[in-house]
């Protein structure tokens, strides 16, 4: 089943790379097509094994919640309310491939891995996909391959790395979430493996950086004091020092090596980051804050979608053609509190069970933790930018690889757990144990 994950990471950021996808029928492509193999085998698994555990009964829950109320929504929209341009087919199709599938990734990680070798295996795995990609956006850059990388050529998008995953702010809020499990992953590794992190890790901190994405920029800068304060207990204070002077003399090389080698992009990122305190609101965020203002006011003008949510997909017959550009209001407008709350608890879940599994586990897993936490805590910042397509199956596999992981960390305690000794009881002038 390792493999079986490994091949599906494979043949993801293979089809997103060079965008190409085949189609092989209304909301089924060569990508579902194994996902659903892999969902199959691990039925079949389950079955002729026996013995199956619901684990983390909380996950479950969540998922089960967001989904229902998804599918309760679309049906009220497409029976009852029949918004102005709702297109109920194309809407099913989303719902299908945006909460369904991403379901069938998180639990297919979570159930596929079932020991510490595969939880190794599918987590290098995941490490060298994502180095990959990196490595590949790179060298489609200095024109070495010529796989379809895409560099923003105007407006705001003008010199921007787009990378593999959809567009410039979208790989940006990814890196910002690998990253520190690239570096982990790295320093625990051995040999070859440990030469082909450095070189991964390098290629996809060049790539986070020419993303020149501002709110990946602010989601490192936020997310990674929280985490380390968060995690302070397990971080001497020296280390979390040398780390900070570590990552501001790596900006320093970063932004030297870019402007020698792009220098576009080097005045592209002086536009963008150190202009940006001469800006509006609006120009600041690139026109978010005004999409941000028109859905606030719409759910204003309507006070029971502030619980209720106008329905799933009901902001695609807005009359804009722009996404929220906001993780959070993008739920609490479509889905309501149901969804924003689970959205949220999902996040959370995930962070405070890694910080406690990073405080039970011993090195190397220790380092995965915190690094999820980390992860973690940059992308719940990276998503108040913007809205996440591409990216969203590689963050779930990784959600529920993490979350597998610390079941197994927590099933190692308490088997290392002293038992209580036995009681004994009297009886007349006799003792016998309890």
């Amino acid at each position: 089943m390792r493999w079986l994950l490994v091949g599906l990471m494979t043949l993801l950021i293979t089809t997103d790379f060079t965008g190409r996808n085949v189609g092989l029928g209304p909301g089924l492509s060569v990508k579902n097509v194994l996902l659903y193999v892999a969902v199959m085998v691990l039925a079949f698994r389950i079955t002729l094994a026996g013995g199956f555990r619901l684990r983390m009964p909380g996950l479950h829950l969540a998922w089960a919640v967001w989904i229902g109320y998804a599918i309760l929504t679309w049906l009220t929209v497409s029976v009852v309310v029949h918004y102005y341009g709702y297109d109920p087919i194309l809407s099913a199709m989303g719902l299908k491939a945006e909460l369904i599938d991403l379901a069938l990734f998180c639990f297919v990680a979570f159930y596929g891995v079932q020991t510490e070798a595969d939880y190794q295996v599918v987590l290098r795995g995941l490490a060298a996909v994502i180095g990959m990609s990196s490595i590949l956006t790179l060298t489609d850059l200095v024109g070495i391959t010529n796989l379809g990388l895409r560099v923003g050529d105007s407006g705001a998008e003008a010199d921007r790395v787009f990378g593999a995953f959809g567009n410039a702010n979208e790989t940006g809020a990814l890196l910002a979430l690998m990253l520190p499990m690239l570096v982990a992953t790295t320093l625990s590794g051995r040999g070859l493996w440990r030469i082909a992190g450095f070189a991964f890790t390098a290629a996809s901190v060049a790539v986070f950086v020419l993303t020149i994405s501002r709110g990946a920029y602010v989601a490192v800068v936020v997310g990674y004091p929280i985490a380390a304060y968060l995690l302070r207990h397990l971080i001497p204070p020296g280390r979390i020092v040398a780390w900070t002077v570590g990552i501001f003399g790596a900006a320093v090389v970063g932004a030297g090596v870019l402007a020698i080698v792009d220098p576009p992009a080097m005045w592209a990122m002086a536009d963008r980051v150190l202009g940006i305190g001469t800006m509006g609101i609006s120009e600041a965020s690139s026109g978010r804050s005004d999409i941000w203002g028109m859905a606030l006011n719409t759910m204003m003008d309507s006070p029971l979608s502030l619980l209720t949510g106008f329905g799933w997909n009901a902001w695609s017959t807005m009359p804009t053609v722009f996404v929220l550009h906001n993780t959070y209001l993008d739920q609490w407008f479509n889905l309501g509190l149901v969804g924003l709350i689970v959205y949220i608890a999902l996040e959370y879940m995930t962070i405070t069970n890694a910080k406690r599994a990073a405080a039970l586990a011993a090195p190397p897993i220790r380092g995965d933790m915190m690094a999820c936490v980390f992860g973690m805590m940059a992308l719940a910042v990276a998503v108040l930018f913007g809205n996440l397509f591409i990216s969203r199956p590689y963050i779930w596999m990784y959600v529920g690889l993490i979350l597998r992981e610390t079941v197994l960390i927590a099933d190692r305690a308490a088997e290392a757990a002293p038992r209580p000794a036995p009681r004994t009881v009297q009886l007349g002038t006799a003792w016998r144990r309890a």
